[in-house]
This record gives C-alpha cells, structure tokens and sequence, in this order.
C-alpha cells in the first residue's frame, strides 16, 4: 500500500468571524502570514489571501486555512498561521475547530470491496459489471468526532478524507485543539494502514 497526504486544512468556526478585519496587511502586521502574498481580496463579506504554500480564507462563519503544496513540510506553519490568528482575536465566538486531511492510497487488495463487502455474491448480481465501493465511518478519538470517507478513484486508487472535529467554546479551545494536529496526523495514518494493510 501507497498512502499520500495530498491535502490538509484547518477549519475555525465562529457565531461573528469578522472578514473585515483580515486584510492582507493586518495578517503580514501581526505577522500572521510571513511569506509573499500573491492573491487577495478584501471585502466586509469575505476576506482570500494566498501565498505561494496557503490559502486563508473566511467569511462570517468560518476560517479555512489550507496548505497548496508540500503538505507534510507545511503541517507546523500552518499550526502557527491559525494559532496566531486565534491569539490576535480572542473576543471572537469560536465555536469547533476541524483538522482534515486528504490522502491518496494505492493499494494491490481489490479497493474497498476487500475490507468489508459481506455479500460479495448479491453485489455481483446487482452490478455486473466492474463496480468499486466507497464508504463512511464515523469514530470518536479523544476530543474529536472522526468523518472518514472513503471513494475509489480506480481501481487501485482510493481517495480518503478525514475530518477530526471538535466542539470547542473559546480562543484556548481552539488552539489547544490545533496543537494535536501531529497526533490526528498520526491516528488517520494509522486508520487507513490498517485498513488496507497488505
């Protein structure tokens, strides 16, 4: 098996995020976002600034900050770019925070059909031809309520997201929550190896 992080964000939500505010100079002011801004649009409704490496985007109810390439080199920058952001605003009303990865998973097992497909024989008769199966799981880890889905791409490629989620009620929530972005790593990697352990 070949497992890939190809993507990975961290989500705040808010009752009253303030998009006003988080203009392009206000993040590299508070040194928020240090590396060159090539895109940006400031508006009262929403608020986009890319580097070369992040996508920050918010609008009144959520915060998304996404690494664009290198993601495993990324994974503490943006631990940073969001717990600083937090510490700049503590007043704001935070409500969850998300921690979601993407992966890629080459696998030489049949897809997801090999890890649990019950009545392989009523699925051969209902769809003939060659069908590949996806699937949701849903698990609690520590804080977190866990979202795996998983969607075959062909049929040697799956792609799985998981979304770590946590119902939290302050700025010291939220960035205690952002700090265990290693260890969610750590648990969705360890999910899918078993999963498709060869």
């Amino acid at each position: 098996m070949d497992l890939n992080l190809e993507g990975m964000n961290i989500i705040v939500l808010a009752k009253n995020h303030n998009p006003s505010i988080v203009s392009k100079e206000w993040l590299k002011d508070n040194k928020i976002i240090e590396n060159n801004i090539i895109n940006f649009a400031h508006t009262p409704a929403f608020s986009v600034v890319e580097t070369e490496t992040f996508s920050f985007v918010e609008d009144p109810d959520r915060l998304q900050v996404s690494i664009k390439k290198d993601v495993p080199e990324n994974i503490e920058r943006l631990q940073k770019i969001v717990s600083k952001y937090v510490e700049h605003l503590p007043e704001t009303p935070y409500t969850a925070a998300g921690i979601n990865y993407l992966y890629s998973i080459y696998s030489k097992k049949d897809g997801i059909k090999s890890i649990y497909l019950v009545n392989e024989e009523k699925f051969d008769k209902l769809f003939p031809e060659n069908y590949q199966l996806g699937g949701f799981i849903k698990f609690n880890y520590g804080d977190f309520l866990v979202r795996l889905s998983l969607q075959p791409e062909d049929e040697n490629k799956i792609i799985a997201d998981i979304n770590f989620h946590s119902e939290v009620q302050n700025a010291q929530g939220i960035i205690d929550m952002i700090e265990k972005c290693l260890q969610t790593k750590e648990k969705a990697e360890e999910v899918l190896e078993e999963l498709f352990d060869e």
